[in-house]
């Protein structure tokens, strides 16, 4: 009787555990948007090879356990001691409630509630092994029942993709306006949204919607008969996917904001991402209009289309291009120029002097929409993009949604300005592939010529971003953590009037909270 309390108190204590697991993991594959390619490529950063460590290490005592191993034994009970006391004590990560991970928990505790019953009538030593051995290989049955759900979730998907192209064939008269490019997509929607709606009814992607599904759920949700133009937001990590927003959008103009090297691992080659953002392009009509940016060396090399096309600039003279480009505390002033010799001054309460390039991208569609550089610019005037607050005696700029290098380097120059310390918190970048120690390098010089000090939150290009901190030789500190109440204590015990943090990608949460109370 002991024995079978002892088994039901030692199930239900692994039962809450494996809950916690199992929530973490279908939170880690709706994050990498059920894509393995982004999947997989976790597991090259320090924090994905964190959680290899663990079931390597129980695999390898396991082995020492049936080698009769006392030492293994005693680190596995240890092992398992450690994570039973924080269970209660660190915080269970949700993956977010929809439909399909409803679903797919359902279907996980289904298949666990199976494997209980099945070893319950174990001996005591049959038992407790079974359990280590499923906790061990828990990443790889959540996985498989994600994947082989996988099958069903591609027929419901395409049943939504094929409404959505049916209901926009029927909107004959509706313009659709599609973005993309490494990074300026969300800027450039946002402030082409706001310049044409005082002329056209205007829908837009909201937030991230992105993907083939955000596009076809705004499609059917969104969309309305009256509505006259459509800004289509357009993301992708592999071949063919641009490709697919275009076939269920149907742009007849496309804007390429720019291209780097943004999720590199998932396109495989550079060459590959290049494809990619032009497919944009290609999928345009014969009567539409590519909208380049000309300051891109990427985009300037690959254009052959005989499409038409309006090239913009902030550097040279092109057929929309701005000069005399200049940033205070106010924000971005510049003068628009057209080819054809038409100029206007324009005063901006929009931050960061890397927005010029989208306002140049959102001027030359509204000009071809007939709308004057006058109407633009009074249009432009409203556009308010600071996401500055005031805490203690520092300026607080949120960047936190999700970063690329050119973003980086931006945001930094765009600190510069700030009289006290200049700080950044922010993690390494991910999904870069080959060129990952390098753009990490690039980053480490530029923080260590304008930061007091920078805080990393991840380990993964460590050396790589020390080396190029160093290069600048100034007294300022390069620190790692990755707790946020830590990070927030640090911080503001530098605390001076006139500093500034930029809090860039996504950083601890509990730095955010601890922010905002």
């Amino acid at each position: 009787m002991n024995i079978l309390y002892f088994k039901i108190a030692l199930l239900l204590l692994f039962s809450l555990r494996q809950i916690k697991n199992f929530l973490f993991w279908t939170y880690l594959w709706q994050l990498k948007n059920y894509h393995i390619g982004r999947f997989l490529a976790h597991f090259s950063t320090y924090k994905g090879k964190k959680l290899i460590y663990n079931p390597l290490l129980k695999t390898i005592l396991l082995i020492g356990l049936f080698l009769n191993s006392t030492i293994s034994l005693f680190l596995l009970i240890l092992i398992y001691l450690i994570e039973f006391s924080d269970l209660f004590r660190k915080k269970i990560i949700l993956p977010q409630k929809t439909s399909k991970t409803l679903f797919l928990s359902f279907l996980i505790l289904f298949s666990f509630s199976l494997f209980l019953i099945f070893i319950f009538n174990f001996d005591l030593l049959t038992l407790t092994i079974s359990i280590i051995l499923f906790d061990i290989l828990t990443p790889l049955i959540v996985s498989l029942i994600i994947l082989l759900f996988q099958p069903i979730t591609v027929i419901l998907r395409n049943r939504i993709i094929n409404k959505a192209i049916k209901k926009r064939k029927s909107l004959e008269n509706l313009l659709v306006i599609g973005i993309t490019g490494s990074y300026g997509k969300s800027s450039t929607k946002e402030f082409l949204k706001t310049i044409l709606s005082k002329e056209f009814d205007v829908i837009a992607t909201e937030k991230n919607e992105n993907s083939e599904m955000g596009i076809s759920r705004c499609i059917l949700n969104n969309l309305k008969e009256e509505n006259e133009i459509f800004i289509c937001e357009m993301g992708a990590y592999n071949r063919g996917g641009i490709k697919l927003l275009s076939k269920i959008a149907l742009p007849k103009i496309g804007i390429l904001t720019g291209i780097n090297n943004q999720h590199l691992a998932t396109f495989g080659s550079q060459e590959n991402i290049i494809k990619t953002k032009f497919e944009l392009i290609d999928s345009l009509p014969l009567e539409g209009l590519a909208v380049l940016n000309w300051d891109n060396q990427h985009i300037k090399d690959n254009f052959k289309s005989d499409i038409s096309s309006i090239k913009y600039s902030a550097i040279e003279e092109s057929d929309i291009y701005a000069t005399e480009i200049m940033e205070d505390e106010e924000g971005i002033s510049f003068k628009i120029n057209s080819k054809k010799g038409e100029s206007y001054s324009l005063k901006t309460k929009i931050k960061g002097i890397q927005n010029v390039s989208n306002l140049l991208a959102c001027v030359s569609v509204a000009k071809k929409l007939g709308m004057t550089f006058e109407e633009i610019g009074e249009r432009i005037g409203t556009i308010n993009n600071s996401k500055i607050k005031k805490v203690k005696n520092f300026d607080i700029i949120e960047s936190t949604y999700s970063s690329n290098f050119n973003g980086i380097m931006a945001h930094l120059e765009e600190i510069k300005k700030w009289k006290g310390d200049k700080i950044i918190v922010m993690p390494c970048l991910i999904e870069l592939g080959s060129e990952a120690k390098n753009t990490h390098y690039e980053i480490g010089r530029k923080i260590g010529e304008i930061c007091d000090l920078a805080i990393i939150t991840s380990k993964d290009y460590e050396k790589e971003l020390k080396k190029g901190f160093n290069f600048s030789k100034k007294d300022n500190t390069l620190l790692f953590m990755e707790n946020g109440i830590e990070i927030y204590k640090e911080v503001f015990s530098r605390s001076k009037n006139d500093s500034v943090i930029l809090l860039e990608s996504r950083v601890p949460n509990s730095l955010i909270k601890k922010i905002n109370e």
